[in-house]
């Protein structure tokens, strides 16, 4: 009776111990699977831009736009001409935005000088999960101009360099010089409303139309209103998969249009837009080319031209 129990006994330690070897090998392949996903997962091209708004200089308000996800924390660094220095973390909020007021003490005024204001994404171990998801271990998912590696881990990272000027000075300005600041601001606003306009299109392109690749965008001031801060974007793009020239120009087309609805709705700024293709696998010409005036919340088409017929 004894052997026989231990012979039982024995049989349940083996039972036992395949099944834990069996969960080790699960949890091990779900671990696997888990870092598999993490290194293949998509690269992100980062995005940052800057602008500033200074305010009786007393305040400088910093706004930055990206393609960060939201909840990324991000570090704002400002650096005046003397040894002192202000730094701020910020967190992303929807649609990659970004901002943050810096003020003296007791509302003083900032001193006049050269400034720098420095942005970078918070360190790994400071972002959430799903944040750390996305830039990857230590950042490795990040790429592009704004990325750098001169950490451990790499960083997106973006700049831009102002002035301030003294207040007795601005005081004592002549009407030329005031005329030539209202100047310097309009064309600072203008340039401003230019590189936003050139990322969104950019934005536009890249996430929702895979045939097709930038060849270059120009952003120039619209002249022919009275309105300030008016622009024509002109873009040029290649459709790059091989199709029949009927089956091309529906494509370049139908692409055209949805880049002008989303840019009636989306900048105000943009009163015309043109379109222009290339299709190589047609012709090494320009192939296609689509017009469109802003009525409204709308672009509507005013001419369009092809070979593609």
């Amino acid at each position: 009776m004894n052997r026989i129990n231990f012979f039982l006994f024995l049989i349940l330690c083996a039972l036992f111990i395949s099944a834990c070897g069996k969960a080790d090998n699960t949890s091990t392949s779900n671990s696997n699977k888990k870092e598999e996903s993490i290194e293949t997962k998509e690269k992100l091209n980062v995005k940052i831009t800057l602008n500033k708004k200074i305010k009786d200089n007393k305040k400088i308000l910093i706004r930055g736009k990206s393609n960060l996800p939201k909840n990324t924390e991000i570090d704002i660094y400002l650096e005046p001409p003397n040894s002192a220095h202000y730094d701020q973390r910020v967190t992303v909020k929807d649609g990659g935005l970004f901002e943050y007021e810096f003020s003296n003490e007791e509302g003083q005024e900032f001193e006049g000088g050269n400034y720098t204001v420095y942005v970078e994404t918070a360190p790994d171990h400071h972002q959430t999960d799903a944040v750390r998801e996305i830039f990857g271990e230590n950042g490795a998912n990040l790429v592009g101009s704004n990325v750098s590696d001169d950490y451990i881990d790499h960083r997106a990272t973006a700049e831009i360099n102002f002035k301030i000027k003294n207040s007795s000075k601005v005081n004592q300005k002549s009407k030329k010089d005031n005329a030539a600041e209202v100047t310097k601001k309009k064309d600072e606003e203008l340039s401003t409303l230019k590189n936003e306009a050139e990322y969104e299109i950019e934005s536009i392109v890249e996430d929702n139309y895979k045939a097709a690749s930038i060849e270059k965008i120009e952003i120039n001031q619209d002249m022919s209103t009275d309105q300030d801060n008016k622009l024509i974007a002109l873009v040029y793009l290649s459709f790059d998969f091989k199709n029949s020239a009927q089956t091309s120009y529906n494509m370049v087309e139908m692409f055209s249009d949805d880049l002008a609805a989303k840019i009636g709705s989306n900048n105000n700024s943009i009163s015309q837009l043109s379109v222009f293709w290339k299709v190589p696998y047609i012709s090494d010409k320009s192939a296609a080319k689509f017009s469109y005036e802003r009525s409204g919340d709308n672009m509507i088409i005013q001419s369009k031209s092809t070979i593609l017929k």
